[in-house]
């Protein structure tokens, strides 16, 4: 009787918790919602949506490239557009992995609040993420994010769990507010670890051709036979003597504004950005991989100063303070503020004090903004926002001021976006030190213009989405092949995209698709593809009286040939890649067109989420394809997800 009655308490106390707390009860807002006052009132998504779509290939309507495994450096492949002022450092293919300040959640919660997601691959990947967090009293709410991704080769492995990649993330936030929200506080600290297990890629070799009886490199499609032991760098069963590449920083921020009127009228404002940042690119191998070295023209393969291994070691520490006013009056929302940034960058490895290298930048700006809304949720308005650099000390550049103006509409279900940009070197393309290469160079500004319009024709069963991007670059920075770095300065790059997206739903069936083409001029450093298209095809249907919601279909994701970005892993980079003007089928670094299609089931269960995929069916279709050249993408998989959310 005593058990009966535990069960039944349980079971009331059960249903009344899962009353009280949910979906409803539960709001969050980032650091931008809060400076715009408009608060922590953003709804949790709820829905069932692409939740097979967990890797970062295609994500938000951007293509990127990776080394064609998960945790992998990654790249947009499309043009990108700076998103903020000031000297950068440079390195920042693994920035997609760790957690921005910038978008970092900040919850209002009623109850403790957690959510679960673990991704499997059947090829040794594995990604688990868990976020916390809960309301300490009405105004003090605290959590944390943890995420860590492996990986296991599939290219060059010489034992079964030999790694590729592995990385860590994590962060800790705290927001607070009075209890009349005059002051706001938003503090976080995130910290990523990533480590990449370097392979160069397959290497390339020679076949015997029994026609003409004699030698021939091998075709693209012939190197899939080499990727389990032709390989560039690690070829060895030795797990201490590895070419491997580390990003590893971490980030503190504090945001804080307090009202001087009230309504938000006269507001004053600070936020300091504290981060610091380590790069290393570690081989103790050096004679035995010297050949993959030779290939970037510029590097003393046999090492400038050590013959026997790279230590390559760089450390940055970047300040960034900004204080001003701001304020929100009827249907207006402006700011001014002054941004002072000091940013210092120290190489060497261990080759002595000959290598070392200390660069540094201060540098002040000022800016402003003011925005008009239409409308009483503050999702329609029309603003303009400038910023200029006052002042630059340095001691590795010309004394050039950075600036930006940008004019951005959202009206209903029209956008439209205009800016122009002048934005400095990174510190890595100023100067670099290494035992392979040194550089110090002087480049001009970097200028890029952008316009973009979009428009959504909304009707009953279908969404039709055309958006036009524009981009042009002046002075365009990029990375060569022969492994340094390098400006335009006599011809403009441009991009021209049009994309068009649709939604269709019809009884239980849904299509969405995405199409973009790019066109760049002629000689472009601009490399990319063509055409890139991505649907989704899948019926929705609610079974088990709604308890539980299940979706079976397709994602296709079709990439046109072109020439492809290659990597340089010494640097840590991706670099535009010279045309052979030969046969296409010798030429490693351009990209024949390729189809990916996944077959996926989704399942929504309360507040539990899960999917199984079979990834790249088409692998059975030739020998697959190469994700950027010489690295293969990952043959077929199945994958498992689920996604787990907790309310009490």
């Amino acid at each position: 009787m005593i058990a009966i009655g535990n069960t039944i308490h349980a079971q009331i106390l059960d249903d009344s918790t899962q009353q009280l707390y949910g979906y409803h009860s539960i709001r969050y807002g980032t650091e931008e919602d809060v400076f715009f006052n408009k608060g922590l009132t953003r709804e949790v998504d709820s829905s069932l949506a692409s939740i097979q779509r967990y890797g970062y290939i295609y994500r938000n309507g951007q293509y990127s490239q990776d080394l064609g495994n998960w945790a992998t450096p990654l790249k947009y492949v499309t043009a990108y557009m700076p998103s903020q002022l000031g000297v950068q450092t440079g390195f920042d293919v693994y920035s997609p992995y760790e957690y921005n300040a910038n978008n970092i959640k900040y919850f209002d919660t009623k109850s403790p609040y957690a959510e679960i997601k673990y991704y499997q691959g059947s090829r040794g990947q594995q990604s688990i993420d868990l976020s916390v967090t809960r309301n300490i009293n009405a105004n003090w709410n605290a959590g944390i994010d943890l995420r860590r991704i492996v990986s296991k080769r599939i290219i060059g492995f010489v034992q079964r769990n030999d790694k590729q990649a592995e990385n860590y993330a994590f962060d800790f936030f705290v927001s607070h507010h009075s209890k009349n929200k005059k002051y706001f506080m938003l503090a976080s600290f995130n910290y990523l670890e990533a480590h990449n297990f370097e392979n160069g890629g397959i290497r390339p070799d020679s076949v015997y051709d029994a026609d003409s009886q004699t030698e021939r490199p091998k075709r693209k499609d012939e190197l899939f036979d080499n990727q389990l032991s032709q390989v560039w760098l690690n070829k060895q069963a030795f797990p201490y003597r590895m070419v491997r590449s580390l990003d590893k920083r971490y980030n503190y921020r504090v945001y804080q504004h307090y009202d001087l009127l009230k309504d938000d009228k006269l507001q004053v404002f600070y936020r300091f950005d504290y981060s610091r940042k380590t790069n290393r690119y570690d081989d103790n191998l050096l004679r035995t991989n010297e050949d993959f070295y030779n290939t970037f023209s510029a590097y003393d393969s046999r090492g400038k100063y050590d013959t026997s291994e790279i230590a390559d070691r760089t450390d940055f520490n970047l300040f960034d303070n900004r204080a001003g006013v701001k304020g929100s009056s009827n249907k207006f929302f402006y700011a001014a503020y002054l941004k002072n940034r000091y940013v210092t960058m120290s190489q060497g490895g261990s080759y002595g004090e000959a290598v070392k290298l200390n660069t540094y930048t201060t540098e002040w700006y000022v800016a402003g903004q003011l925005r008009r809304y239409f409308d009483t949720l503050n999702r329609s308005y029309v603003e303009a926002v400038a910023e200029q650099g006052l002042n630059s000390v340095t001691n590795k550049s010309t004394n050039k001021n950075n600036f930006m103006g940008a004019i951005n509409a959202f009206y209903k279900d029209f956008k439209i976006e205009v800016s122009t940009w002048a934005v400095s070197p990174t510190m890595l393309q100023r100067a670099y030190r290494s035992n392979l290469v040194s550089w110090d160079s002087s480049l001009n500004l970097q200028h890029c213009n952008r316009f973009f319009a979009g428009y959504t024709f909304r009707k009953k069963k279908i969404d039709i989405i055309p958006s036009l991007t524009y981009n042009l670059y002046e002075n365009y920075i990029y990375f060569n092949d022969a492994g340094t770095v390098s400006q335009t300065t006599d011809k403009t790059q441009t991009q021209f995209q049009p994309k068009l997206g649709l939604r269709f739903n019809l009884w239980k069936i849904h299509i969405y698709n995405e199409f973009q083409y790019n066109v760049v001029n002629t000689e472009s450093k601009l490399q990319m593809p063509p055409i890139v298209n991505a649907t989704q095809l899948f019926v929705e249907a609610w079974l088990f009286k709604r308890a539980t919601l299940l979706q079976v279909g397709f994602d296709v994701l079709y990439r046109g040939a072109y020439q492809a970005n290659g990597y340089n892993p010494l640097i840590q980079q991706y670099y535009v890649t010279t045309p052979t003007g030969g046969d296409r089928a010798l030429d490693y670094n351009y990209m024949n067109q390729y189809f990916v299609v996944d077959f996926f089931v989704n399942m929504q269960i309360r507040t539990a989420r899960l999917f199984i995929k079979m990834s790249n069916l088409t692998t059975g279709k030739g020998n697959g394809y190469y994700s950027t050249p010489t690295y293969t993408a990952i043959p077929r998989t199945i994958d498992f997800g689920i996604s787990w959310r907790f309310f009490d």
